[in-house]
């Protein structure tokens, strides 16, 4: 990791599609998460872990406070089941220390809130029950997770990256961020001139001659 550019490769993958992502690569793919409301564009960033092991979520707060601006947390939260530990006003937290978004294995609320200050959320999904403050076991801050859907195991350490958009996230180990950016970047820059082509065909009316090419 010593070699590799964490905030050029951050950038890099600002201009790529998880769609994009996806057609080259399974690995890294969190199929149960996705944005609470729609996300018109793809949000990259380094991510930072908190594992919650009881309802005393206190460690979230400890985490906005210590991560770096850009950064995206991601919160183990499927110890709660169907409560939420992220709301509106932890995204107001969020939005003040400038993190580029979060993602929840869990439940989230305030969605409309949430909408209103268009801030990225992506979690498994929303819940009207919440958390309540507790003396119960804390968590950890920088945990590696283990998040499993089906026979998929995957590993998201603090340091990866994640890449989420409108169809879902992906966290990619540095090591295989950079490796992938090549291909990805090449299957984007094709698509994209593939898309522009039908696009004006079709708003011009000329399908027709487009496809007779």
């Amino acid at each position: 990791m010593d070699n590799i550019d964490i905030e050029t490769l951050v950038e890099s993958y600002k201009d790529i599609a998880t769609s994009t992502i996806g057609h080259l690569n399974e690995r890294g793919y969190l199929p149960d998460i996705k944005a609470l409301y729609p996300c018109t564009h793809t949000i990259a960033g380094k991510v930072v872990t908190v594992m919650l092991h009881s309802e005393n979520t206190e460690v979230i707060n400890q985490a906005l406070i210590q991560a770096q601006p850009n950064d995206i947390l991601c919160i183990d939260a499927q110890v709660l089941g169907n409560k939420a530990c992220w709301g509106a006003l932890r995204t107001c937290a969020a939005i003040y220390e400038k993190l580029a978004g979060v993602i929840v294995i869990g439940q989230a609320t305030d969605s409309l809130q949430i909408q209103q200050l268009g801030f990225p959320v992506f979690a498994q999904g929303v819940s009207a029950v919440t958390t309540f403050k507790s003396n119960d076991t804390k968590g950890v801050l920088g945990a590696d997770i283990r998040y499993r859907f089906g026979e998929q195991s995957t590993l998201i350490r603090s340091g990866d990256i994640a890449i989420m958009d409108n169809d879902g996230v992906f966290v990619l180990s540095p090591e295989v961020a950079q490796k992938l950016l090549p291909n990805c970047q090449d299957k984007h820059q094709r698509d994209e001139i593939k898309f522009q082509l039908f696009f004006e065909a079709y708003q011009n009316d000329q399908l027709d001659s487009l496809f007779r090419q």
